[in-house]
């Protein structure tokens, strides 16, 4: 799978394009990805392995903007996420439209893939 590099957040987002969400996120479960990851009270969240992690613990690996007609902006940002335990999970950015600055803040310590 070919890889584009987003200029802004030096995000690796492969070139495969996605019409909603939901085949999104059910093409990136297929592929592994399938811990829930939440932003909750300014902590990352993962209810399957019942733990909180620390945002430097997590590699953001893909990023894919998908339309999302439920929401204001009309779309969302969805990313594969790889924790240093090898865990593979599914972050969005949903906390953002409630918290633009804590999703900011919590979202620049997370590593980027290289």
């Amino acid at each position: 799978m070919a890889l584009v590099i987003d200029k802004m957040s030096n995000v690796k987002t492969p070139m495969v394009t996605y019409q909603t969400f939901s085949e999104a996120i059910q093409d990136m479960r297929s592929r592994g990805f399938i811990h829930t990851l939440s932003i909750q009270q300014n902590e990352i969240v993962c209810p399957e392995l019942d733990t909180t992690l620390a945002p430097e613990s997590i590699t953001i690996v893909e990023r894919h903007l998908v339309q999302a007609p439920d929401t204001v902006a009309g779309e969302r940002e969805v990313f594969a996420c790889k924790t240093d335990s090898n865990h593979l999970g599914i972050l969005t950015n949903t906390y953002a439209y409630y918290d633009p600055e804590g999703f900011a803040a919590i979202f620049s310590r997370f590593r980027q893939m290289a």
